[in-house]
C-alpha cells in the first residue's frame, strides 16, 4: 500500500524503554514454571529449552500459574512459539477465579494467528487489560486441529509480558497533516495502519470520526481505538468511494458502546486493500460531522417490481449526502428515457429534496410507457453539490397479462423437480417499522408484495404460490422459544389460516438465540409439547422417514447450558421418547451452527455423537480465502467458493447432510457501517451457482437442498420476487431444478395483473405525540408480545418473553431540539422490584442498539 499523510510519516511521541514484568522462559529441563492443567494437550513438559505438548482435541490450552500484576493499556503479551498446527490461537487473562471456566470468559481474550510451519515465530499480543485493574492468571489456547492433520505438536520458547508505558498523551482532537509536526506513525505490528500514540481524549460528547483522504481502489477503512471504560481493542468499519478524490468519511460512533470516557489510543487503517493509493489529509474527532455536502446517487430504478404497459411506473432516485451540510437546490438537469417511455408526474418534477448531512432520501418520478420496453434512463443532476456524472437506471416495461379480476389469489400451478429444494423463512415483518429500517436505506429490495403484512393469509397464499410454481417444496421457519416465551409467530398463524396450504410443507428451524441457562430437562419437555400439539400434527408439517424435521440453530447454546455433549444428548433423547409415545418414529434432528463455513470432520463427528441425524447451514458467505477484505467482498467469490466447499463438506461427513445455495447477504439496513456486505449479486452469478449445486446433487446423491432465506430484507439474504430483481432469482431455481410442463412454465402473476392488492401496511402520520384516541397510532408488536389492543385512549398488551418489545416509526427528528421523552403507562403488580424498562432508537447512521438506549425504572403498582 502507497500511504501518505499529506508528507512524511512522523515518529510518535517518546516512550520508555519496554519493560520485563513477568517472564517463564522454560530453560530448565523438567521445570514448567507453574503452567499446567492442560485440555487436549498430552505429554505436557519442558524440554531442550521449551514448553512442549502434543495437541489431542478441539479445544488445546495450558494456563499459567497464579501471579499479581496491576493491569495497564500499554502492556504486551510476547509469545515464541513453533507448531505444525496452524490458525486461531488465543490468550485469555483475568483478575478472578470465580467463573464457570475458572475465571476465565469469552469477553476477556486477545486473538493472533498462529503460522503452522514448525519454525519460530514470535508473537506479541496487545490485550488492552487495564479495565481488570489485576492479572492474575493467563491462558494459552493454540489452533484447534483438523482431523486430517495427524500428530499436532507445539513448543513455546518463552512467555513474557512487558510494559511501553509512556511519558506523554496528547489531548488534541484534530489531526491536519499538512503539518509535519501533527503526523501519526506507521503501525509497526499492523503494517498499513496509523497510530495515534497515547492520547487523553473525552469523547462522551464527540460522536462524530471524521477522515478526510483519498483512495483508489479500497472498498472499506477500519478505525480502532482504546477507551478507558472497556477491554481490548475495539473496531469499526467504514466504506470508501475509491475514486481518487478526496472526500470526507463522517464515520457515526454513537452506535458503538465501547466509544465511552477517555480514548488511550486511535488507529486507522485507510484501506483494506493492498496495493492501494491512499492520502490521509486530516483526522478529527468531533460533536457534529464536517465537511460539505458529497452527494451520491446510490440507487436508481423502478420502484416497484412489475411495471406494466400503459400504468404508471415510478422511478426512484436515491440521494446520499456523506457531507456535513445540507445539499440544496439539487434539480434533474437531464432525463433521457428509452423511446416511448414519458414522465407523467405533475409539478415541477426535476427539483430534488434538500439532502441533510449524513442521511438519505428518496425522489420519485412517475413514468408510464405505451409499450414494451427494456432498456434504461440516463439521469444528470445540476446544482453546486450535485454530482457531474450521469447515472444509469434500468426501465423495463412489460404487456399485461390479459387476466380478468380475481377474488383471491389464483390456484398455484406446482412443478414437478427430481430434487427436494427447502428455504428458510424469516417471519419479521409484522410492522412499518421493521420495513422502514430496510425501506429508507434500500429501496431496491420492495417486494412485489409491497412492504406487507405477514400475518395476512392472502399474502401467504401468494408466497405459496410462487414458492410451489418455481419448485420449492417446503420452507423451514425461523421460530423462537426461550424459556416457554414465543415471539414472531404471525407468519405460522396466517399460515394456519392460508388457503393454499396444502401446496407447502414447513419445519421448525429453532432459533434458539436463548439467554444462558434456559435449556434443560424440563424446558425440552415442554418445548417438544408444544411441537407435538401446535406443529406435528400440522398435515403440511415436513417429515423424513414419518420424523418430522426440527433444524436447531445453535447446538453450541444447548450444549453449554447442559454442561457437555451428553446432556445434550440427552435433550435431544427426551424429544424422541416424547414424539415416538405420540405416534411417530422420533423426531429427525438437524444441527446447524458448528461454524457454518466449518468442514472439520471432527467437529461434524461430535455432532453425530450427540445424537444429530444431519447438519445443514443458514448461510453461505464463504470466499474461498480470496477476499482482500471478508467484511465486504464480491459475491462472485461465493459462486466461485461453493461448489469446492461442499465437495470439501461431503468428503469430511460422517453424517447426511443438505448443501446449501446462498441467497446473499449485505445487513447494512441491520448493521450500518457494521455490516458484513457481500456485493455484486446477479442473476446470472446467482443462476451460476444453481448450476454448480445441482452438479454437486447429482455425483453425490444429496438431492434433498437448501435455499438460504427467501426473505431475509435486512440482512440482506433474499430471492422473493422484489423491484431489485423481479421473478429471475425464482426462475433460476425453477429453470435448473426443474421439469418444464408441456405447456410451458406457469406465469409469473403479480397481484396487480389480477386486480389484487396492494398488501402495504397503511402509511403512518408523521407524529412527535400519540395519545392513542384513534388506535395504535402506528405501533406494534416487535417482539415478546401477546394480545396487544388499542382503545379507550390507550395501548394494552401482555408480555410473553423476558425481552418484549413494540416499536414505531417516526419522520426524522433533530435530537438537539427533541431532547426528552415521555411515557405514561402502568404496569401491573406482578412485576418484580428493580425491574426496568429501555427505550431505544435509531438515527440516520446508527441503528437501535445498546448504545442508542436509555434505561428507566418501573414501577409495578398497577397504577399510570
Amino acid at each position: 500500500m502507497a500511504l501518505a499523510l499529506c508528507g512524511l510519516l512522523a515518529c510518535v511521541g517518546a516512550q520508555a524503554a519496554p519493560e520485563t514484568l513477568m517472564e517463564w522462559r522454560f530453560d530448565q529441563a523438567g521445570e514448567l514454571e507453574g503452567w499446567g492443567l492442560p485440555s487436549h494437550v498430552a505429554d505436557l513438559r519442558v524440554e531442550d529449552g521449551a514448553m512442549r505438548g502434543t495437541i489431542t482435541g478441539r479445544d488445546p490450552f495450558v494456563i499459567s500459574p497464579r501471579f499479581g500484576l496491576a493491569a495497564t493499556p500499554w502492556q504486551s503479551i510476547e509469545v515464541r512459539l513453533r507448531t505444525n498446527c496452524g490458525g486461531g490461537a488465543q490468550v485469555f487473562w483475568t483478575n478472578t477465579t470465580e467463573t464457570q471456566y475458572g475465571g476465565f470468559s469469552s469477553r476477556k481474550n486477545t486473538s493472533f494467528t498462529a503460522i503452522g510451519d514448525g519454525q519460530w515465530h514470535e508473537y506479541r499480543i496487545r490485550p488492552y487489560w487495564h479495565t481488570e485493574k489485576r492479572i492474575i492468571l493467563l491462558r494459552l489456547d493454540l489452533p484447534m486441529p483438523k482431523a486430517t492433520d495427524g500428530p499436532r505438536t507445539f513448543a513455546v520458547d518463552y512467555i513474557r509480558i512487558v510494559g511501553d508505558e509512556p511519558d506523554t498523551a496528547a489531548t488534541r482532537t484534530e489531526w491536519d497533516f499538512a503539518d509535519p509536526d501533527q503526523a501519526w506513525a506507521e503501525d509497526p505490528d499492523a503494517p498499513g495502519s496509523l497510530t495515534s500514540g497515547p492520547v487523553r481524549i473525552p469523547v462522551d460528547e464527540r460522536f462524530w470520526l471524521s477522515v478526510e483522504m483519498s483512495t483508489r481502489r479500497g472498498q472499506s477503512a477500519y478505525v480502532r481505538w482504546v477507551s478507558d471504560e472497556h477491554p481490548g481493542l475495539n473496531e469499526r468499519r467504514f466504506p470508501l468511494r475509491p475514486d481518487g478524490e478526496t472526500h470526507v468519511y463522517n464515520v457515526d460512533m454513537s452506535g458503538s458502546r465501547q466509544w465511552s470516557g477517555e480514548l488511550l489510543m486511535i488507529e486507522l487503517t485507510p484501506s483494506a486493500t493492498e496495493d492501494d493509493e491512499v492520502e490521509v489529509q486530516r483526522i478529527s474527532i468531533c460533536e457534529e460531522p464536517l465537511g460539505p455536502p458529497d452527494v451520491t446517487v446510490t440507487w436508481a430504478g423502478l420502484e416497484e417490481a412489475t411495471n406494466r404497459v400503459g400504468s404508471r411506473a415510478p422511478l426512484g432516485i436515491a440521494l446520499s449526502n456523506a457531507g456535513g451540510e445540507p445539499a440544496r437546490g439539487l434539480r434533474i438537469a437531464d432525463l433521457r428515457l428509452p423511446e416511448g417511455v414519458r414522465v407523467v408526474s405533475e409539478g415541477d418534477w426535476r427539483a430534488l429534496p434538500v439532502v441533510y448531512p449524513c442521511a438519505t432520501t428518496t425522489h420519485r418520478v412517475e413514468l408510464m410507457a405505451a409499450a414494451p420496453v427494456t432498456g434504461q434512463a440516463e439521469i444528470r443532476l445540476a446544482g453546486e453539490d450535485a454530482l457531474s456524472e450521469t447515472v444509469a437506471a434500468p426501465i423495463v416495461v412489460t404487456p399485461g397479462l390479459g387476466l380478468p379480476p380475481a377474488d383471491y389469489v389464483p390456484e398455484p400451478q406446482p412443478v414437478e423437480s427430481d430434487y427436494e429444494i427447502g428455504a428458510y423463512y424469516y417471519p419479521g415483518w409484522q410492522s412499518m417499522a421493521k420495513w422502514d429500517r430496510v425501506r429508507r436505506p434500500a429501496p431496491e429490495r420492495k417486494p412485489v408484495l409491497g412492504w406487507y403484512d405477514e400475518a395476512n393469509p392472502e399474502c401467504v397464499d401468494w408466497q405459496i404460490k410462487w414458492a410451489v410454481e418455481h419448485g420449492i417444496s417446503f420452507f423451514m421457519v425461523d421460530w423462537y422459544w426461550s424459556a416457554g416465551s414465543r415471539h414472531n409467530e404471525h407468519w405460522l398463524e396466517a399460515l394456519a389460516e392460508a388457503r393454499y396450504r396444502k401446496y407447502l410443507k414447513w419445519c421448525v428451524m429453532w432459533a434458539n438465540h436463548n439467554r444462558p441457562g434456559t435449556h434443560s430437562e424440563d424446558d425440552q419437555r415442554a418445548v417438544t409439547q408444544y411441537w407435538l400439539d401446535h406443529c406435528f400434527n400440522m398435515p403440511e408439517y415436513y417429515r423424513i422417514d414419518n420424523k418430522p424435521v426440527v433444524i436447531i440453530w445453535s447446538p453450541a447454546r444447548m450444549r453449554k447450558d447442559m454442561g457437555g455433549s451428553e446432556g445434550l444428548h440427552g435433550l435431544l433423547d427426551i424429544s424422541r421418547e416424547m414424539a415416538r409415545a405420540a405416534g411417530y418414529d422420533g423426531i429427525c434432528f438437524i444441527a446447524m451452527k458448528w461454524p457454518e463455513a466449518s468442514t472439520d470432520a471432527n467437529i461434524v463427528a461430535g455432532l453425530a455423537d450427540e445424537g444429530f441425524d444431519m447438519t445443514t447451514i443458514y448461510h453461505y458467505m464463504g470466499h474461498g480465502g480470496e477476499a482482500e477484505d471478508p467484511k465486504r467482498s464480491p459475491f462472485e467469490l461465493v459462486a466461485e467458493s461453493t461448489l469446492p466447499f461442499l465437495r470439501a463438506w461431503r468428503d469430511a461427513h460422517p453424517l447426511p447432510f443438505m448443501p446449501a445455495l446462498s441467497t446473499g447477504w449485505d445487513s447494512q439496513p441491520w448493521h450500518g457501517d457494521r455490516a458484513t456486505t457481500i456485493f455484486g449479486r446477479s442473476v446470472e452469478l446467482f443462476r451460476g451457482l444453481c448450476e454448480d449445486v445441482r452438479e454437486f446433487a447429482d455425483e453425490s446423491g444429496l438431492w434433498r437442498l437448501a435455499l438460504g432465506p427467501l426473505n431475509e430484507w435486512g440482512e440482506g439474504s433474499y430471492i422473493e420476487p422484489c423491484a431489485e430483481f423481479g421473478f429471475e432469482m425464482y426462475d433460476a431455481v425453477r429453470d435448473t431444478f426443474c421439469t418444464e410442463p408441456a405447456g410451458g412454465w406457469p406465469p409469473n402473476i403479480a397481484p396487480v395483473d389480477v386486480g389484487l392488492g396492494p398488501y402495504d401496511f397503511p402509511a403512518v402520520e408523521p407524529r412527535t405525540a400519540w395519545d392513542f384516541s384513534d388506535g395504535a397510532q402506528g405501533w406494534g408488536r416487535m417482539m415478546g408480545l401477546g394480545e396487544f389492543a388499542a382503545a379507550d385512549g390507550a395501548i394494552t398488551f401482555t408480555t410473553s418473553s423476558p425481552d418484549p418489545a413494540l416499536s414505531v416509526t417516526i419522520d426524522d427528528l433533530p435530537a438537539r431540539v427533541w431532547a426528552a421523552v415521555a411515557i405514561r403507562m402502568s404496569i401491573d403488580a406482578t412485576s418484580r422490584d428493580g425491574e426496568r424498562g429501555q427505550l431505544f432508537w435509531s438515527t440516520t447512521t446508527a441503528q437501535p442498539s445498546e448504545a442508542t438506549s436509555m434505561t428507566f425504572e418501573l414501577i409495578g403498582d398497577g397504577a399510570m
